[in-house]
């Protein structure tokens, strides 16, 4: 690579918006290093924090991208977030060690990493449609959305009007065990599978291995390793259904390219923190890595679901390279969280009884 892009990519990952322009250029520029297989080298470990908001807020219509003055104001916003929140746990922090307390705390900026060393410029991670919206639901298709934190038992707060529990966070109901949301029972991640949609503000982060005949894509959140063939062997039978899907893979010139079908039907279409999207029985997902830089990845989806939607949905997130090793996700709230609040259910409802005390 000629020394002059090697002195230049560096302001590719400033977070100040007039230097982010040129980093376009020398994407198209990059020559992508190989690796023992003469593959594209995508091995290691890469960060999907994207500050991006998934739908495009109305006011920017069919805008894409964000101009210079707005992405720097976005960057100071967050900035600004940073600050806060850090103060508040200070203010906590003091508080606790001056007051006697039963508040153990939960996850403070120690578990956080909001770092974008690659900025995503748009205005919505969604595409297409123009308008960066989800497009229509098909007639009957079920929307569920998760109650607050504050009340994972729900409680009637959010009406939910059909089973099978396809939330990420949370429950339907305390009723058993398989009206919690597929987190909250460790099944299932926003992060785990394709598309990689940032979720929170930590565990974003994606182990890629590539070898002759297979690439693995292992997520820290879930510890969920998808293993996608390389050789051209056709799908799983349909039969066979998986959280994850069948996978199979190919190199499009220094594209890695992703084809996903036969997802578990209790999964939904678009599965967010929040909110959860029709079936994802009958989804397509097409999913496309390209290495733009060094330390930069683009990442882009496809998602036909004709049977939840009226139109495709394409997106997309920008990966960081992270220096870093991944962690054991151990999921203490399926292994402690979710037999306590089934307990405490059932014991509040027998003290509603007057059978307990």
């Amino acid at each position: 690579m000629p020394v002059d892009q090697r002195l230049k990519r560096p302001a590719c990952y400033l977070l100040l918006s007039s230097l982010f322009f040129p980093c376009l250029l020398l994407a198209q520029e990059y020559s992508v290093p190989k690796d023992e297989f003469g593959y594209p080298d995508f091995n290691g470990v890469w960060n999907f924090n994207d500050s991006t908001p998934f739908e495009r807020p109305p006011g920017f219509g069919v805008r894409e991208f964000l101009n210079a003055e707005e992405l720097a104001a976005k960057f100071a916003r967050l900035g600004a977030g940073q600050q806060r929140r850090n103060r508040r746990e200070e203010a906590l922090s003091q508080r606790i060690l001056e007051e006697p307390t039963d508040d153990t705390g939960a996850y403070n900026s120690f578990w956080s990493f909001y770092d974008e060393p690659f900025p995503n410029q748009r205005t919505s991670i969604i595409v297409y449609p123009t308008d960066g919206r989800l497009p229509v639901t098909q007639n009957g298709v079920i929307t569920q959305h998760s109650p607050p934190p504050s009340n994972p038992c729900n409680d009637g707060l959010v009406v939910i009007a059909d089973r099978p529990s396809r939330i990420s966070f949370g429950a339907i109901s305390c009723d058993r065990p398989e009206d919690f949301g597929l987190a909250s029972r460790c099944l299932l991640f926003p992060q785990s599978t394709g598309p990689y949609i940032k979720a929170n503000s930590y565990n974003n982060n994606v182990l890629i291995v590539v070898t002759r005949d297979h690439v693995v894509l292992n997520t820290e959140l879930g510890n969920d390793p998808r293993i996608v063939p390389l050789d051209n062997r056709p799908f799983l039978d349909k039969r066979i259904e998986t959280w994850t899907g069948s996978s199979r893979g190919f190199w499009e010139g220094d594209t890695l390219v992703i084809e996903t079908r036969h997802f578990n039907a209790k999964m939904a279409s678009v599965f967010m923190r929040a909110a959860a999207y029709g079936s994802a029985e009958n989804m397509v997902l097409t999913e496309r890595f390209t290495r733009v830089g060094e330390q930069a990845m683009e990442y882009e989806f496809i998602l036909n679901d004709p049977s939840t939607f009226t139109d495709q949905i394409r997106g997309i997130v920008h990966f960081s390279r992270l220096n870093a090793p991944i962690y054991e996700f151990a999921c203490h709230e399926g292994n402690y969280a979710l037999t306590n609040m089934l307990r405490g259910k059932r014991l509040e409802e027998l003290r509603a009884e007057g059978y307990a005390r």
